[in-house]
């Protein structure tokens, strides 16, 4: 991959842009935080609402296996253009929904546009990423991913509490695409067209792609990651009932808790994330967060929830930025840009099996069983960590 001045330097126009647009896109996917409460004000049965709400996640995952060996530079400002508007489309469409038919099109669709941004922003980025800046810099970007998460649930906690609210809440954070599809075609003009770099991105073929996905540092670190997010995910869509089951208010205090404290993780470390070796910050973070799991489990009052939302938010605060800048690391230049949308589908293979393991669980051992999941996932990967670290995985190419 051809170096270019302006790789040396983060902060630029671009990477501001880039961290602004995939704070859009999650804003879009952390309003979902209340749909398990939504189906079931709808009548769709317990068995349902977990697969409706992943398969977003799913939809998403089988267009990373599909597009992301083609998705390059200059196929990325036309695909932002459309996933933008799906996600328009499917804000409106909420207002509309009601049977399990109807919602089932609207998730697989959310799944697609979530594709068509994420994977489109992570292509521009790796491209501008200084190489021996790549933990600051995901560390900086997955900040912009977590703002959502410390703000949605807790405005509309406030905001929304019937059923009708909450789908109208749905459409109007959609909104916020409008303004992301301006800074998308603003991005394109300032920049033009750079055959140049079209070039460097030409997409290779699906042989070439999986090839190397089969690598075992590769493999092993996206297991991972899946694993991560399986937890992550688990919570996030089961901590509402668990907090109505429990009999506490107030289920956006414990994502605000838990996202503030993984932002100033992230803020104040985030030069720690080159200087450190990765894998030991990632068996921290999955120590840190089994922990917390049986905690809140433990739990009788809000204050121990509160607590576990706080060691979560500790150990979940070093886990996306050491293992994102390790898949960067571990890859080969010209890798780079497809293995970063394969950790992104493997984060939405764990946005997939974690509702749906989490509804299972609840179904048959109650709002404690998710979390003894979470704990579960995390001794796992603990494992997995054991392997990689052992044989030296995370040597450079």
């Amino acid at each position: 991959m051809t170096s270019h001045p302006r790789q040396q330097r983060l902060f630029s126009f671009d990477f501001i842009a880039l961290c602004l647009l995939i704070f859009f896109t999650y804003c879009n996917t952390t309003v979902f935080y209340s749909l398990d409460v939504y189906l079931g004000q709808l009548g769709i049965g317990q068995q349902w609402r977990g697969f409706l709400i992943g398969s977003s996640a799913l939809a998403t995952i089988a267009s990373y296996l599909l597009g992301s060996a083609r998705m390059t530079v200059r196929s990325a400002v036309p695909c932002a253009c459309a996933g933008a508007l799906v996600f328009l489309a499917c804000g409106a469409g909420y207002l509309y929904a009601r049977s399990p038919q109807e919602l089932l099109a609207l998730r697989l669709a959310n799944g697609v546009g979530f594709y068509l941004l994420s994977a489109s922003v992570m292509t521009q980025l790796v491209r501008i990423i200084p190489p021996e800046r790549s933990g600051q810099a995901f560390g900086l970007y997955s900040v912009a991913i977590l703002l959502p998460y410390s703000v949605v649930p807790a405005v509309f906690d406030a905001l929304a509490g019937e059923s009708g609210s909450l789908a109208h809440g749905y459409m109007v954070m959609s909104l916020f695409l409008v303004p992301a599809l301006a800074l998308i075609l603003f991005m394109h003009v300032k920049r033009g067209r750079d055959q140049a770099e079209a070039v460097h991105s030409a997409p290779m073929n699906f042989r070439d792609m999986w090839a190397n996905a089969a690598r075992p540092p590769v493999a092993l670190l996206l297991g991972i990651m899946t694993l991560y997010i399986t937890t992550f995910s688990s919570v996030f869509f089961m901590a509402k009932g668990f907090f109505q089951a429990r009999g506490f208010e107030h289920v956006g205090m414990f994502f605000t808790i838990q996202m503030l404290c993984m932002i100033v993780v992230r803020l104040l470390g985030n030069h720690l994330f080159d200087r450190v070796r990765k894998v030991g910050l990632i068996r921290a973070s999955f120590a840190l967060t089994a922990a917390s799991c049986v905690l809140a489990a433990l739990a009788r009052d809000l204050p121990t929830v509160y607590a576990s939302a706080l060691v979560m938010g500790l150990g979940m605060g070093v886990g996306t930025p050491a293992m994102s800048s390790l898949v960067f690391s571990i890859s080969e230049p010209r890798f780079k840009a497809v293995n970063s949308n394969l950790a992104t589908m493997a984060q939405q293979l764990g946005g997939f099996f974690g509702p749906m393991l989490g509804a299972v669980a609840v179904h048959h051992f109650g709002y404690t069983g998710f979390l003894a999941l979470g704990a579960a996932s995390c001794v796992l990967a603990l494992a997995l960590c054991e392997v990689f670290a052992r044989k030296r995985m995370d040597r450079r190419p």
